[in-house]
């Protein structure tokens, strides 16, 4: 298996530097045996299983109904041979605006939710933990608010757009980007994406950047290895009859719920029947919220698997009911 995975990943890794890496020089080269050295260590991960599918279609949710119709559930299931916690606001886009909002500075997503009166809120995309500046491409109301960074650029390669409440998932690449970056007013870039048409997506395998992040680090969902380890993670996706579904997976709690893998999550999201689905910002700043019952995760940042843990972001994505 582990050969598999090495020739998988790196012709995954040839073919993204036509279309993916926002820079050609020379330098860069050495990244390709990087990558193939990466591809003999980091372990490609569980392999799903038909128990997996079953475990996911007959788990037993707790449902509750929000105001205006959206649906908040959870469960604790056995899947990947592991435990997990998801949680999911599912909620029809034409009874709500679904609405990206910027931070003027680091806030939690509750926070963001209640200023702009939301009945629900999962946490956006990626942020300098030290400025809380935005490290992925934001367009709001037409008005540039944030560029991908270069150390982003290997895992960006999505967006969601929410131009006259008609949300959309895209694929987000140097080929695309400044395309929909003009055509879109409202468009938030963020990543791996995990599905498209149906289709399940392969994570990167490397980033473009060099530097400490590229080292790894056991607790971090940031770097490549994060996408094979297991950590918290949110996303958010679209079904087939176009109803929206946030999604936040909890992780690092060995006991309760130890978190998915990048592959592990695009396989949930295929079972949870969505079309398309976006990997936003996940580890500590996984956070679900509603206006009835709080946080429905069980967020990192407090090491405590209670409701009390949320960590301040940069950006959010609000569900605000018509008026």
């Amino acid at each position: 298996m582990s050969i598999i995975c090495f020739f998988f990943e790196s012709f995954y890794y040839f073919y993204s530097l036509k279309t993916k890496l926002f820079y050609n020089e020379m330098k860069h080269i050495r990244l390709i045996f990087s990558a193939i050295l990466l591809s003999l260590v980091v372990p490609c991960g569980y392999t799903q299983t038909r128990q997996d599918s079953l475990a996911i279609a007959h788990a037993q949710w707790h449902t509750d109904t929000l105001q205006h119709g959206a649906v908040c559930m959870y469960t604790n299931i056995h899947v990947f041979d592991s435990p997990q916690q998801i949680s999911i606001i599912k909620y029809d886009p034409k009874k709500y605006k679904t609405q990206i909002v910027q931070a003027p500075q680091m806030t939690m997503t509750s926070h963001l939710a209640k200023e702009n009166q939301a009945e629900a809120a999962i946490n956006g995309s990626y942020f300098n933990v030290k400025t809380g500046a935005p490290t992925t491409f934001i367009r709001l109301d037409g008005i540039v608010r944030g560029e991908t960074t270069r150390a982003e650029a290997f895992r960006t390669d999505g967006a969601i757009s929410t131009d006259k409440n008609k949300i959309k998932i895209h694929v987000f690449d140097s080929i695309t980007s400044k395309k929909l970056g003009k055509k879109y007013k409202n468009i938030l870039a963020a990543g791996p994406l995990l599905l498209k048409n149906g289709v399940r997506q392969m994570a990167p395998t490397f980033p473009e950047n060099t530097g400490k992040a590229t080292k790894g680090n056991a607790h971090s969902s940031d770097v490549p290895q994060g996408f094979f380890k297991r950590h918290p993670r949110a996303f958010i996706g679209i079904t087939p009859d176009n109803q929206i579904m946030m999604v936040v997976v909890d992780g690092r709690f060995k006991k309760h719920s130890v978190g998915m893998s990048i592959d592990e999550l695009s396989y949930l999201a295929k079972q949870l029947g969505m079309r398309d689905a976006l990997n936003l910002d996940g580890g500590g700043s996984s956070t679900l919220w509603n206006n009835k019952t709080g946080i429905v995760n069980h967020p990192y940042d407090n090491k405590k698997f209670d409701h009390e843990g949320e960590r301040e972001v940069s950006n959010a994505i609000l569900v605000i009911p018509n008026k």
